[in-house]
């Protein structure tokens, strides 16, 4: 591919039944502008036209459908190219398979053409409401707009516009998405600030029910305050919601327990409250000391269940104490890394468990970090896992450890979730290890949240990954079985140039 992929999207575009990919690249190229002037000249009749030859950088973005076929694999791709009004591209339901954010509002990517055709790619303009960032040219590939608000298992469009959030329900037997908005509401936290820049603060919700009635809320949480600060807007039904309702968990003092997650730990659907407190000693100084504070922090986590009113009780129900990081709120904060992590339901009993992360970080290993910008660190996972009481048990004797590459300037590594792939449709999360040169190992994960120290499979990489940021995790050909892929430059970059990339696929299941 010309450049890194912004966006690779399963869905069944051309109705076959079989998911297909959607992968938008963006890149830049050469090029020429050529610019025609007319002018006059002496003992010359008439105009003539001068024609001048600029170079010029071009951004060109791109999608390209590979389309899956019956024997497996891939089609050669069509390409459409996409106008800087597109902004974004996800998953839709049936009868609008990839749904276009747009300067306009939202269009249906189709593919036209007759059986056996190739086809041909066009953007069918479908909702007109403006969203809030019309006209910057930015392309997002992790928005999330495309979620099920009212339970019905469609995906529905989250509109951030510019009049207050909208929101498009999924229409059953393949009709794609309304035209019109179920519903439109504030959206709470927004903001306009000033400093060096101005600045526009839109937050998106989360989808999840809070309230135990079985609908989906709307949770907003502060761009500054994080947890500390959430409004939450309860379902009203069919797509429609109250007002939202501002919730304080925390202050923000960092010597108090602060919020680090929200969320339905008993499985009754009703959101209980996570706090954290570093046991670690905050008078320790020097680097080393510091050092070893951020490779192995202490803390105490303390559970808390909300009111009717969703206010958190002030008693809290649980307590107990947990090394490493992964739980939202604390690394960007403390660390400004983001570490996979947190929690998530491990052994599929619908009950979320914890998965925590220390890291293999030493003085010597980050000075030497300074020229090259390229940090390798080495990282252990250790899970709790939730049992049927609700308390949470330390599961020992695993050895979950990799050593990753990082890039210091982009330190975003949460995307890769080594514990959300299920590669043999159990229902439960298996573990892969990544970071030990070309070799994979996949662990299948035990009803227990144990792993087996001894790989279930193991393959190798046609090469080694560069970074964790270049690797994926995901199922996109819909078999309800995690696959694998990973972003391989092949060429150092240039200033001011991307790279052209390769996708390696590695699909789980038989011959696919």
């Amino acid at each position: 591919m010309p450049g890194a992929p912004a966006a690779v999207i399963s869905a069944d575009i051309d109705g076959d039944g079989r998911r297909d990919l959607v992968v938008v690249v963006a890149y830049n190229q050469w090029d020429e502008i050529a610019i025609t002037e007319s002018s006059t000249m002496d003992n010359v009749q008439g105009l003539v036209d001068v024609m001048t030859i600029v170079p010029a950088v071009i951004d060109r973005r791109e999608a390209r459908v590979y389309r899956a076929l019956p024997a497996g694999g891939y089609a050669l791709p069509l390409a459409l190219a996409l106008p800087l009004s597109v902004l974004s591209l996800e998953a839709g339901p049936p009868g609008a398979p990839v749904v276009a954010l747009t300067d306009e509002g939202a269009s249906v990517l189709r593919l036209d053409g007759s059986a056996g055709a190739p086809g041909t790619l066009r953007l069918e303009p479908w909702i007109a409401d403006p969203p809030v960032m019309a006209g910057t040219g930015n392309f997002l590939g992790d928005l999330g707009l495309m979620k099920d608000v009212n339970g019905d298992r469609l995906p529905d469009l989250i509109l951030p516009a510019r009049e207050g959030l909208a929101v498009y329900l999924g229409r059953p037997e393949g009709k794609g998405l309304a035209r019109n908005a179920a519903s439109r509401l504030p959206v709470p936290g927004e903001a306009f600030r000033s400093a060096d820049d101005l600045e526009h603060r839109y937050p998106l919700p989360q989808v999840q029910d809070v309230t135990g009635d079985g609908r989906p809320d709307l949770i907003f949480r502060d761009p500054v305050k994080r947890w500390r600060s959430v409004w939450v807007a309860r379902n009203a039904g069919q797509g429609r919601f109250q007002a939202a309702t501002e919730v304080v968990l925390g202050t923000g003092d960092p010597k108090a327990p602060n919020p680090v997650w929200m969320g339905d730990l008993e499985g009754d659907g009703r959101a209980e409250v996570v706090f954290r407190q570093s046991l670690d000693d905050p008078k320790r100084g020097g680097i080393r000391k510091e050092m070893a504070k951020v490779r192995e922090p202490h803390g105490r986590l303390t559970f808390r269940r909300l009111s009717k009113d969703l206010a958190p009780e002030k008693a809290a129900y649980r307590t107990f104490d947990i090394t490493g990081w992964g739980l939202e709120g604390i690394e960007a904060e403390d660390t400004e890394i983001e570490l996979p992590g947190g929690f998530q339901d491990i052994n599929g009993d619908g009950r979320p468990d914890l998965v925590t992360v220390t890291m293999d970080l030493g003085v010597t290993k980050l000075l030497g970090s300074l020229a090259t910008k390229r940090l390798n660190v080495g990282l252990d996972f250790h899970v709790w896992c939730q049992e049927k009481g609700g308390a949470f048990r330390a599961i020992k004797g695993l050895d979950l450890s990799g050593t990753f590459r990082f890039d210091l300037n982009n330190l975003r590594v949460s995307q890769l979730s080594l514990f959300s792939g299920d590669y043999d449709g159990d229902g439960r999360a298996d573990f892969v290890q990544i970071g030990r040169g070309k070799r994979v190992t996949i662990h299948r994960g035990r009803p227990d949240c144990s792993f087996p120290a001894n790989p279930d499979m193991a393959f190798d990489l046609r090469e080694e990954p560069r970074d964790l940021s270049l690797v994926r995790i995901r199922d996109l050909d819909g078999d309800g079985r995690s696959d694998l892929f990973i972003i391989n430059p092949q060429r150092a970059p240039e200033e001011g140039f991307v790279p052209p990339v390769r996708l390696d696929l590695y699909l789980s299941g038989g011959g696919r």
